[in-house]
């Protein structure tokens, strides 16, 4: 009585499209989603890095751990600037002048903190002293800062530091000057010194929401002028936050917009005044560029952290020539 259909059901191809269309809708939202969020937390800009310089990492990779830290590791290639970085010319006939030690963003991982001091001294026995970029706590309270200080004091080497955004939060909430935390463990938030025909500035950048501030902005200016006076070789500035950077927002401006104008006026200034380089820390990833309006030199210091690091905790050593060069060795805690 009633008969059997045996062929197959016929396919709505309007249908097999639409959810064609779906699906890539749905993968191209979710990898947007993606994408987004590894640039808002990490700073880092995936689609503004070096392909070759990506690939030549994972060739050379041996654990998948390294593996995935190649995206955030990869060193900014100059190239992308169409110039070479100062930083990279050769040292071959030129006499080491002296070297010393940078660190940045330990963030209360005072363990790395000391790990990285002891690992300096024992396999760069000739490091005069020790710069710090900033974030040595999580939220700055007097406590966080003077067990950093006591790491520090215990490394037998003289340092000379700046603090970082993490480094004033206690002091803001408290409604106190931001930086009176750092000022009461620690001294001035900005200073300069020479060394052996070298001048060292260390700038405070580290207030998201007032920058530099008039009374620093004057005495960077009659700085530099002495150091002219002075005939030296070179000037090496170091700040928290970078003035630029070629695939990371978190530069000088992030937070109050306004500050970009702050930090390109003094891209200019320290350009008229002969700086050879700039280092900051603040991104948590060891990089080294050229910005493209200057042609100025600059590398930021990967972080001492073992928590939120897109790499292995670091540090790094500069050593400093007598023709005024600049080498910058980026290490891993061991």
């Amino acid at each position: 009585m009633f008969r059997r259909h045996s062929g197959k059901r016929r396919t709505n191809i309007v249908f097999v499209i639409f959810r064609l269309l779906l699906s890539l809708v749905i993968f191209v939202v979710l990898l947007g989603g993606i994408y987004s969020a590894y640039k808002h937390f990490s700073g880092l800009d995936p689609l503004k890095l070096d392909p070759q310089a990506v690939v030549k990492n994972i060739l050379v990779t041996k654990t998948p751990r390294e593996f995935f830290a190649v995206l955030s590791s990869v060193k900014i290639d100059p190239k992308i600037l169409g110039q070479k970085a100062s930083g990279e010319k050769q040292q071959s006939a030129q006499a080491l002048n002296f070297r010393f030690l940078v660190v940045a963003d330990s963030h209360n991982d005072n363990v790395n903190l000391q790990k990285a001091l002891k690992q300096a001294k024992e396999d760069f026995s000739d490091i005069q002293f020790i710069i710090g970029l900033g974030d040595y706590t999580e939220v700055g309270t007097i406590n966080e800062l003077k067990v950093a200080k006591a790491e520090l004091d215990n490394s037998g080497l003289r340092y000379f530091l700046i603090p970082g955004d993490h480094d004033l939060w206690d002091c803001r909430n408290r409604g106190l000057i931001p930086v009176s935390c750092f000022n009461q463990v620690f001294g001035p938030a900005f200073q300069s010194f020479s060394f052996n025909g070298f001048r060292l500035m260390l700038l405070d950048n580290s207030d998201n929401y007032a920058g530099f501030g008039e009374e620093q902005l004057k005495w960077i200016t009659q700085d530099l002028e002495k150091a002219k006076d002075e005939e030296i070789k070179g000037i090496l500035v170091f700040m928290h936050e970078p003035l630029f950077h070629p695939s990371s927002d978190h530069v000088m401006g992030w937070v109050e917009k306004n500050l970009k104008l702050q930090a390109d006026m003094l891209l200019f200034e320290l350009k008229d005044a002969g700086a050879k380089q700039l280092f900051s820390g603040h991104i948590h990833y060891f990089s080294q560029y050229l910005e493209p309006k200057t042609s100025l030199s600059m590398v930021t210091i990967g972080a001492l952290t073992s928590e939120g690091n897109p790499q292995s905790p670091r540090f790094a050593i500069v050593s400093v020539f007598d023709d005024g060069s600049v080498k910058v060795e980026d290490i891993a805690i061991k």
